[in-house]
Order: structure tokens, then C-alpha cells, then sequence
């Protein structure tokens, strides 16, 4: 039997299109997900949209293969004649409902699909290349590697590809059948991206800002305005936004210098609406209402799609306090959510979904992953290399020490930078390129937002041991697998918040990482020696980055951004570097 190998691949070739974002590739060798990662880990840019060319070199060396061992390509988004069909039934929807000029949306989709330019990977000579819809590998990455063979799967985001904002389908024994689709000119996260622009954040950037803005919130002063902009009509399985659709155009041209005064000058309906309020306000309004139009849409999807197991994948997933508010819906039996739900996971979505639609379908068996360590990893030779060209002075540690060592000084109170195997997938640090902390300290936010450069307000979340978690976590189950990924907050039990101030926000949550032995044994080590040291079985886990850079990726990465005064320790491998 011949290997097959299924190259997904996510990015864009043409100048003009890198403003897009999230380029990324999954390799699949036999049905098994080798290596996935995005190209901003590799160029350093974050979100990079172009094409993942470092990426895939990297990925190729993880798995031991060549160019010419990929036998098929399948890339995100197809582009046919027929597409122009949809995107006309989509901007006539917008100008009918609102009266907007259609003519602007036809013109930036209609230079989208002249500029396809996407041809397979030089070296590469694939006998298939295939191209999926946005909104399917979206809904593929859910469901692949989910939990459950039967599930309702949701897909949502600004938009895709056709000027779908999102997609419903139910998921059956390795099948995917599409249900429905929504109209993209009337997203939840268009809704969300011009929140995020008013309040004076990057829209696709930082988003995540104002849901933790939105915790120092009244939501109730400015939700009826809310109301105004986003609905959602109930069982139509589709949203209106009047205004939303209105300045799209504007919005999502945003982070051009050029059209900077357009879209400002756009957003004065918005200024109009929502002046009276305070920046918190409209921040907890805002995400108010975006979870109550979709927990609207979900049980609508569930009773469509007859299954109350849920997978869900899309931008409007990376939002943690949504995916709680699904979680605790009575319609719902169970929540999976990608753990790269955005853009970045739409090249495991098409390399998955190409797999399954060309293999035998018999004997058809879930395989949930137990991980998303699908990045690279490096050698003992090559970290310590890495530390001599860094210049920066080093001790090697016993393998059987590391452990310890770590937990002593996470237990003294200093900030601990953690480097150690295959580097994660998706935008979540979850333990392998990762700055841990003591949790107990209320002063260590403030700490780490000094080192980091990172936002006053934003809450850190911690790594707990699974087999505590049900006595810090309220209504956490074991059974709960998008809590191992960092993807949904839960409310911290009151009794245990005050042991822990540095990780519980305003609100009473937390976003944690579940972690089990299986899933990372050297640091479910390190947290089990802490645990012994202090009775806290758990720790602050953030991202090991500068502010507005992508995570780490090589020793030469982690050992940058230690010199930068990321933290106060570095261990890496079996090296230890003080600063």
C-alpha cells in the first residue's frame, strides 16, 4: 500500500491578499495529522497571510518527508465561476435589507477571485489538488478531530469564502452534510470586529481585548443600542445587521493607511449610537449581545441537526466567555471547540476533510486528538547552540532535576520562561512554549504586563492538574475536552478564588488549561512538585511572546525574547539561564 499524504494548505501567493491572515498548513500521512502550524511562528509576523512556504518546509522535516511525497494538495477556498452566483444573492440580500449600495462588496470580491493565483508547492507534484469551501474546513476541523462520530456542527466568523458568515451541518459516521449556510454581510463577527474598531482596538487583532474589557461592565445600559445593530431571526438560522452591513466594506479594509479616514468616517453611526456610553459599557453591551444571537442560533442548529453533541470551529469561537455560555445551554449535551478556530485551522480543516472524502469509508472510527504538540521540536545540540550564539550564560541540568528546579523557583515567586518539546498548534501556549507563574500573588499581573508589554485588563489564565480540577472549576467534568485546549472559562468555585487572585478575573472566571500526565508528563511534573511545595495545584500559563509578536518557536526565539526581559528563568530543554 502507497503512503498517501494530504498536504492542507491555507495562504495566499499574491501581493495583494497577505492582508489576509492566519496562512497555515496540516499535513495528514495515512489519516494521521503529522505536523500542523502557522507561517507567522516561522516569519515572525503575526497572523502572516502569505503563502506558508517556511511553514511547509518545516512541517516536511517534522515528518520525515519531501515534496514529491505529497500525493495530494487540498487548499481553503474555492473560487469557481459559480461562486459569482452567491455572492450576488448575498450583496442583493444586504441592499434589500438595508439599503445599502451592493456595488463595493461585488467589486472587492470580484478583484478577491480574479487575483486566485494558488498553485501547488514548487517540488511538489500531487495527483489530486482539490479546493474545499472556508466555511467546510471550518466545520471539518471541528469535527475530525472531536469527540463524538454523531455531533451538530457550527461554524461562524466574519466571512468566508461564496460571503457565507457561517454554516450549520451534522456530522454522521465521517460524513459531513451541510444543513444550511448564513449571509456573511450580516455576521455576528463583522458585529464583533466593528465593536472591537469603536473601542479603539485592531478589528481581527484584538478582539479578545474587549471580552475582557467587557467583565469591568454594566452590559445592561447600553444593550437595548446593541439591539439596534445585531439581530438574529429566530429559525431562519441567519442574523440582521443593518448597520453591520452597512460599513463591512469599511471595516474590513481597516487596516489599510489608506482607507484609515473612510472607515473612520464609517464608524460615525456607531459614535452616534453609542456615545452616551462608557468604553466598558458598550464592551459588556456588545458581548452581551453577541452571546445571546448565538446561543439563538446554536439551539436552532441543534434542533436542526438532531444531535446535542456540539463541535464548533470560526473566529467567533476564539471568544472563551461565549463558549461557556453554549456550554451551560440545556440543549446541548457537549461542547468541542477547535483549538485553532480561527483562520489557522482552516488548513487541518481541508487536509482532514480531503482524507475522509477519499478514504474507504467502512469501518469508519472517531479519533479524537489527545493534543495539539504538532510543531516542531529541537534537539539537546541544537538549544545549546542556540544559547552560545545568544551569548547568554547557561547550566545543564540532570533530566530527573528539571522538574524540581523549576517548581523551587516557581514556589519563590519568580517568573518562569518554559521551553521544552514540540511546539504547540493553534493560538493557545499550552505548555510547551509558555511563561508559568505563581497564581497566589495578586501583584503578578501587573508583573508580567510590565515584562510582556501587555494590557493592564487582561486576565491570565492558569494550567490546573486534572485531577483537581473539579474542586476549583464549577461544573467542570472530565469528560470536558475543550477545556484541555484553553477554550472555554469556567467560574473558579468562590471559596478557592482568593488563593488565587492572579488568574481569576473581574467576573469570577478563568479560562484554564486542564492538563493531564498523558497529555504533557514533564509538565504535569513540574506543577505536581509545586502543588507539594505550596498546596496550589496549579499555575499562571501565558503565552511566551512580546506583546503584539507570535509565540515562540525555535531556542533562537525563546532566547530573544528572554533577553528582552520576558522572565526571570529560562529553561529550555535541559538548560537552565537566569537573567
Amino acid at each position: 500500500m502507497h503512503d498517501s499524504v494530504v498536504l492542507g494548505l491555507h495562504g495566499f501567493s499574491s501581493h495583494s491578499e497577505r492582508e489576509m491572515h492566519d496562512a497555515g498548513i496540516c499535513i495528514v500521512r495515512n489519516g494521521e495529522v503529522v505536523a500542523a502550524m502557522d507561517e507567522e511562528r516561522l516569519t515572525r509576523r503575526k497572523r502572516d497571510g502569505s503563502f506558508p512556504l517556511m511553514a511547509l518546509a518545516s512541517g516536511l522535516a517534522i515528518a520525515g518527508l519531501r515534496p514529491s511525497d505529497i500525493t495530494d494538495v487540498a487548499f481553503v477556498d474555492r473560487r469557481t465561476p459559480w461562486q459569482a452566483l452567491h455572492v450576488w444573492k448575498y450583496a442583493a440580500s444586504a441592499f434589500f435589507r438595508t439599503g445599502a449600495n451592493p456595488c463595493r462588496y461585488l467589486a472587492f470580491w470580484t478583484r478577491r477571485m480574479l487575483d486566485y493565483r494558488r498553485l501547488p508547492p514548487a517540488g511538489t507534484f500531487p495527483g489530486r489538488v482539490r479546493f474545499y469551501e472556508h466555511h467546510l474546513c471550518h466545520a471539518a476541523s471541528a469535527y475530525y478531530p472531536g469527540p463524538w462520530p454523531e455531533a451538530t456542527i457550527v461554524s461562524l466568523d466574519g466571512m468566508g469564502d461564496f460571503s457565507v458568515g457561517g454554516m450549520t451541518a451534522r456530522g454522521s459516521g465521517g460524513d459531513i452534510r451541510i444543513l444550511c449556510r448564513c449571509n456573511g454581510y450580516f455576521s455576528p463577527g463583522h458585529f464583533y470586529m466593528i465593536l472591537t474598531q469603536y473601542l479603539g482596538f485592531t478589528p481581527g487583532r484584538h478582539e479578545g481585548k474587549v471580552t475582557g474589557l467587557a467583565a469591568h461592565g454594566n452590559p445592561a445600559k447600553a444593550y437595548r443600542a446593541m439591539r439596534r445593530v445585531i439581530r438574529y431571526r429566530k429559525g431562519k438560522l441567519d442574523f440582521s445587521t443593518p448597520l453591520v452591513a452597512e460599513e463591512f466594506f469599511n471595516v474590513i479594509r481597516g487596516g489599510r493607511a489608506e482607507r484609515r479616514s473612510q472607515q473612520n468616517a464609517g464608524l460615525r453611526k456607531f459614535r452616534k449610537l453609542w456615545a452616551p456610553f462608557s468604553p466598558e459599557d458598550i464592551a459588556a453591551a456588545g458581548q452581551a449581545r453577541f452571546e445571546d444571537v448565538i446561543c439563538d442560533y446554536v439551539r436552532d442548529a441543534v434542533a436542526l441537526a438532531g444531535r446535542r453533541n456540539l463541535v464548533v470551529a470560526g473566529g467567533c469561537f476564539a471568544n472563551v466567555r461565549l463558549n461557556q455560555k453554549i456550554m451551560e445551554l440545556p440543549e446541548v449535551n457537549g461542547v468541542y471547540v477547535h483549538p485553532n478556530m480561527g483562520d489557522g485551522g482552516l488548513s487541518a480543516g481541508a487536509a482532514l476533510l480531503h482524507h475522509h472524502k477519499n478514504a474507504a469509508r467502512r469501518g469508519y472510527a472517531q479519533k479524537p486528538w489527545p493534543d495539539v504538540y504538532l510543531g516542531p521540536a529541537y534537539s539537546m545540540a541544537e538549544i545549546e547552540a542556540a544559547l552560545r550564539a545568544g551569548g547568554v550564560a547557561f547550566e545543564k541540568i540532570r533530566p530527573a532535576d528539571v522538574a524540581g528546579a523549576a517548581a523551587k523557583n516557581l514556589a519563590s515567586g519568580k517568573i518562569v520562561a518554559w521551553f521544552h518539546g514540540r511546539m504547540e498548534y493553534g493560538p493557545r501556549a499550552l505548555g510547551n512554549r509558555s511563561i508559568l507563574a505563581a497564581a497566589d500573588n495578586p501583584g503578578m499581573p501587573g508583573r508580567l504586563n510590565s515584562r510582556l508589554g501587555r494590557t493592564d485588563f487582561m486576565p491570565f489564565a492558569p494550567v490546573i492538574l486534572d485531577e483537581h480540577a473539579g474542586g476549583w472549576l464549577d461544573g467542570w467534568e472530565r469528560n470536558h475536552t475543550a477545556s484541555r485546549f484553553m477554550t472555554v472559562t469556567y467560574n473558579i468555585n468562590p471559596r478557592k478564588r482568593a488563593l488565587i487572585p492572579a488568574v481569576v478575573h473581574v467576573d469570577g472566571t478563568a479560562r484554564p488549561q486542564v492538563l493531564t500526565k498523558q497529555c504533557n508528563p514533564l509538565l504535569h511534573q513540574v506543577i505536581t512538585r509545586y502543588y507539594q511545595l505550596t498546596g496550589i495545584p496549579l499555575l499562571i500559563n501565558t503565552s511566551f511572546n512580546m506583546h503584539e509578536e507570535p509565540i515562540v518557536c525555535s531556542p533562537a526565539d525563546a532566547i530573544e525574547s528572554f533577553k528582552r526581559g520576558a522572565a526571570d528563568l529560562l529553561f529550555i530543554g535541559r538548560f537552565a539561564v537566569a537573567s
